[in-house]
């Protein structure tokens, strides 16, 4: 039986793993802010001590559930807000030099993914090494290690690795391994050589081969490259000045879930640089901020008014004409 498998085996027989990710998953739901928990402390304990007492068995997926629920603590999962550390957890020796001296919840959440990582769950070591971004360099080191023992690395598994390449400083071990992912088809990895050979890090800069990682990684239709090439047709790097062309680009970007192009686009809207409509651009400065980003910060940048402030004031002032009309209906 492959590891695989024999993952899936597991969880379909470890019954304390079921009762805890069965309650983990009412927490997420938001059962404990509806009120539909008797006692959430008595639930949140249950929960835990399932979830330990399965990944006393060694069991992976209980060592990633546990990191997921501390980790909530940082960045909440659903409704789901986390659990606290428990200095009264016995770790196993392996994860013990994993250590965050400045936020205890993180510590608990990257020792249960190492654990996991060390058991051959190969996702809790990208979960592992993408969080390590926010912890020490001595956790970054251990999450190279990490990925370096990686057995026929895939490409994202590589261009996790040239991350962490880059936060510890060496930027040429992290290009080397970029280009190895971006070669073999990862599209983050290609868009970070678009930036690494246009600024010239790690490698000799080169416009050129920037360009053709840019345009490799708009081919996949990575957000981030598509805005891009939609800059370099409005900016005029790719001849004269195009904003039609650019508009084309961004709504590519946009439609694939990059806000900023979604705000780029109302802007362009208001500015009247393309064709759109009134209701046009509030959608697309809607979908901006829906998207995470402040479409006011590119409205500022432009100096253009919201065009949803304008529809605030009549809705404001329409609220006020009702208001008159009931109290002249009252006084006749």
């Amino acid at each position: 039986m492959n590891g695989a498998s024999m993952s899936t085996s597991v969880k379909q027989t470890d019954g304390d793993y079921a009762r805890g990710h069965e309650i983990f998953q009412s927490f997420v739901r938001g059962d404990a802010e509806a009120g539909l928990m008797s006692d959430v402390f008595a639930s949140e304990k249950e929960m835990m001590d399932a979830l330990w007492t399965s990944a006393a068995r060694n069991h992976a997926p209980a060592w990633t559930l546990i990191a997921d629920a501390h980790v909530a603590r940082v960045q909440p999962v659903g409704a789901f807000y986390g659990v606290d550390a428990d200095p009264s957890r016995a770790w196993p020796e392996a994860v013990r030099h994993v250590v965050d001296a400045d936020n205890p919840d993180l510590e608990c959440a990257l020792r249960a993914w190492y654990q996991a990582s060390l058991l051959g769950d190969r996702e809790a070591t990208m979960h592992f090494a993408k969080i390590s971004r926010h912890s020490s360099v001595e956790n970054q080191r251990i999450a190279k290690s990490a990925l370096e023992s990686l057995t026929d690395p895939t490409p994202a598994e590589l261009y996790r690795l040239g991350l962490v390449h880059n936060w510890l400083g060496d930027m040429e071990a992290s290009a080397k391994v970029h280009i190895a992912a971006a070669e073999r088809g990862d599209a983050d990895a290609q868009f970070e050589l678009y930036i690494y050979f246009l600024q010239g890090v790690g490698v000799e800069a080169d416009a050129v081969k920037a360009k053709v990682w840019l345009e490799r990684a708009a081919a996949a239709n990575h957000p981030r490259a598509l805005f891009n090439m939609g800059a370099r047709y409005a900016s005029g790097e790719e001849g004269e000045p195009d904003k039609q062309k650019a508009a084309e680009w961004y709504e590519r970007a946009a439609k694939h879930g990059s806000a900023r192009a979604a705000a780029t686009l109302g802007v362009m809207i208001l500015t009247r640089e393309i064709d759109g409509t009134r209701e046009q651009c509030i959608a697309w400065l809607d979908q901006a901020d829906e998207g995470g980003y402040a479409s006011w910060q590119a409205l500022d940048y432009a100096g253009v008014d919201d065009p949803r402030e304008e529809n605030r004031g009549e809705e404001e002032e329409d609220a006020e004409s009702e208001d008159e009309e009931e109290e002249g209906d009252a006084e006749s």
